[in-house]
Parts: structure tokens; sequence; C-alpha cells
């Protein structure tokens, strides 16, 4: 007979964990099902940033207290133990091809100062093994080593079965199982989502990296040859060693041709990669509601593209609790759970536009390497501080305002790109690019 548990949760991820060790907690008979064997051990590439209070993110405003070493969720009413090591940084810049001019999202120096809000890099690893102990701690049944492959709803609740052959019974189910989410594709979640892409990821921990006000992320893009085309890429510092920085660009040619050849190769030297990550995305529109079935949907597996850390801990801490509310009120059903539903509904789907996650990779496309350079250096004051994803292009376009004027008498062709474009169109745009074959980011 299949074990049978008030909740089952699929992925030992961040968001899985924080379910699995509340849901525990609380008093649940929970199980845990993940197909890695180790769940601190990160494979997939992820540049573990933990978005701040700098603004609000879900609704959210987050924060670190080194003091406790816990990461603190106040709006929600919890927070996390994180007793791991931790780097902070102090600005965003996006920096144009010629590899001087920059647009800059922060003041790097008051936050660098103690008197402003750094953001920090940490190590995911001893975020994902402290969740995990304390789930063993509380009780939780893990399974590892185990991929899940079919999720049917029964009389009782839900059946959960793997390829090794095993089969729980559950009242409830959290998906927890990621962007490529296999639930949200058995379960016909998907069936109201549009699909939008499927982007690459590959990312390079690097020594051999010097540059001025180097405790920041940069954005960049420069131009190589033909085969090459536009070169993006991500540079920030990393959690594991003060040298090393982590380096986000589509593949080992384009890393080489950035740190030999381009104009930004005199903020590197000698560069040694330790070790390198992979990942591939299928990014979908949000889903109408995160529950089908008695399966609530948490951290990517629901959303567009990446929830975050901080996204990923909030959904699963609320579905959790939605989870022990159900089973306490005898409400086993969509109704039981319907909290978690409209939390989720209003503080992610109705204040972000997953439209404009994409916006500033699409945006970046839109223009040469001459109108690059011009934009960059145009924009003379310091951006408000912001490391959410979703207002990125908003506050872009918010620097570019005070500028129209000028940029249509100088550049009507620049003027002209920037006033036709959309999030609309850059969503069109990228599942194009995707179609084609063109890495988006």
């Amino acid at each position: 007979m299949a074990p049978k548990y008030d909740l089952i949760v699929v992925g030992g991820g961040t968001s899985g964990l924080e379910a699995a060790k509340t849901a525990a907690q609380n008093g649940l008979k929970v199980a845990l099902i993940e197909r890695k064997t180790d769940p601190a051990k990160i494979q997939r590439s992820c540049a573990q940033m933990f978005l701040m209070n700098m603004d609000s993110f879900y609704n959210e405003h987050m924060y670190f207290s080194r003091e406790q070493k816990r990461w603190v969720f106040p709006v929600n009413n919890f927070s996390v133990n994180y007793a791991g090591d931790y780097r902070e940084f102090y600005a965003l810049h996006f920096t144009a091809p010629n590899g001087k001019a920059r647009i800059e999202i922060g003041d790097y120096e008051k936050n660098a100062s103690g008197d402003g809000v750094p953001a920090v890099v940490f190590d995911k690893g001893a975020l994902l093994g402290g969740l995990y102990e304390e789930g063993i701690q509380a009780g939780v049944d893990f399974y590892m080593g185990r991929n899940v492959v079919d999720v049917l709803n029964t009389s009782e609740g839900v059946r959960v079965k793997t390829s090794e052959g095993d089969s729980f019974a559950g009242t409830f189910c959290i998906a927890a199982d990621g962007v490529n989410s296999r639930i949200a594709r058995i379960s016909g979640l998907n069936r109201d989502r549009v699909f939008i892409n499927t982007g690459r990821a590959n990312s390079y921990y690097i020594t051999g990296v010097n540059f001025d006000r180097s405790e920041m992320i940069a954005l960049g893009l420069c131009y190589g040859p033909k085969e090459l085309g536009v070169i993006m890429f991500s540079l920030l510092p990393s959690v594991y060693r003060e040298e090393e920085y982590w380096l986000y660009i589509q593949g080992m040619e384009r890393l080489e041709y950035l740190t030999q050849q381009s104009n930004y190769r005199h903020w590197f030297n000698n560069v040694e990669i330790t070790h390198q990550r992979c990942a591939v995305v299928s990014n979908w529109s949000p889903a109408k509601e995160p529950f089908k079935d008695n399966i609530l949907f948490v951290g990517d597996s629901c959303w567009f593209a990446e929830a975050e850390n901080t996204g990923a801990l909030l959904s699963g801490h609320k579905a959790a609790n939605a989870v022990c509310k159900a089973l306490h009120t005898a409400q086993v059903n969509r109704e039981g759970v319907k909290d978690y539903i409209d939390w989720w509904q209003k503080n992610w789907a109705e204040t972000h536009d997953y439209k404009e996650f994409v916006c500033y990779p699409v945006f970046n496309r839109l223009f040469n390497e001459d109108e690059h350079n011009y934009l960059h250096q145009i924009i003379d004051t310091k951006l408000p501080w912001t490391m959410n994803p979703f207002l990125m292009y908003r506050g872009l376009s918010e620097g570019l305002k005070p500028h129209l004027e000028t940029i249509r008498k100088e550049r009507p062709i620049i003027a002209k790109k920037i006033e036709m474009f959309t999030p609309e169109r850059a969503v069109s745009l990228m599942a194009i690019a995707s179609r084609m074959g063109y890495p988006c980011y």
C-alpha cells in the first residue's frame, strides 16, 4: 500500500524545502521527493542573489539580518535561517559596447558606505543544506534520487508516482519542480499558458577580474565578429572567494572574445575558470492560478522565468501554511487553499507584468553599436536602486524620458525605436528569436 501523507512536496529546491519543513513544523505528515541525491549540491546556473528591500518585490520588503543570520520577510511575517557566507554589492551598471559609458542603477558610493542598502550574493548550497537539516529535524520523510513521472487526482487527494516504481498517496501536493515543471505539463496547468521561448544559460566562475567599482553587477554587451554577433553578459561578485566573479555569457567563444579582444579586455587579466554551470529554461506566461486538482504550484513552476530566491521562499512558505489551514478546517479542496491562490494572484500576477521581464534583453537588440554607445552616455544621473527584474526596463524608460527631445533632434532613428517599443512587442520579438535559434539573454 502506498504511504499516505498530508502533503507531498515534489522538488527539493528553495521553494520545496521551505514548504516541506514549514508544513512539518506545523504538525503535518510530509514527504519530499527529489531527483538529486544531495539537495545542497548546486548543478544549475544561478546568480545566487537575494533581492533586498531597496524596493518592493511581490509586495514584500525582504532583508538580511546579519546579527541573527536570517532572511526576514516582514510583510508576510516569517524568517529563514541562513548561516552561510555572503558578499555585498552596491549597484547595477548597464555598460556600453565601448567599455566606458555606463547607466548607473543605485548610488554605489552611498550603498558601500553603509548609509544605503547593499544587495548580496549568497551560498545557495548553504541555504538548501540548512533547510534540508531543518526538514529532517521537523520529521519530513525525504525520498532522494527519485524522478516523479505522474501526479494523479484521486477521491482522497493525489497519488504521486516515480520512475523508480514508488507510489505515494497524499491529501495535497506542492509542485516545486522548477521552471521546466513536469507537473505543470502533465496536470494540464500549461494548457491555458502561452509558451514564449526556450533560453539557454551558461555561467562561469572566473578569477583575473579587476575594474573600478567592481562590487556591483555589470550588465553589458559588445559586438564580436559576425559568427558571434552581439555578446551580452552579466558579471557580479562570487560568494565563494574574494577574487572570484560570476560571469553569465553564451559559451566559451564569447567568453574568450569578451575577456581577450573586446573593449572590456582591460577588466580581465589571466582569466581562469574555476567552475561552470548551465541550464535550459522554458518560459511560459504565468498560470491563471497556482492550483489544480489539489496541487499547489510554487516558485518557478507556475510563473514566468525566475521567481528568484525571494519568490521561491515566499511561495513555498505561504503554500505550506495554506495546506495546514485547509486540513485543520477540513476543506481539502480549492476553497481550503484559496488564501494562497488569492495571495499569489494579488502579489504576483497582478503586481508584476511578466512582459516587462523580457523587455531589457530584447530592447538591447534594437540598437547597433554606435546607438548603444550614444544611449549609455546620455543618461547622466544615477537611477533609483532596484534589483527587481520586472522594474529594470521601466527604470531605463524613466531615465530616458527627460532626454527624449534631445534624442529626437540628434538621433531621430533611435527615438523612433524607443517610441515604438512596448512590452507586448518584446514578448513577440523574443518568441521569434527563439524560433530562429538566437540566444535571447
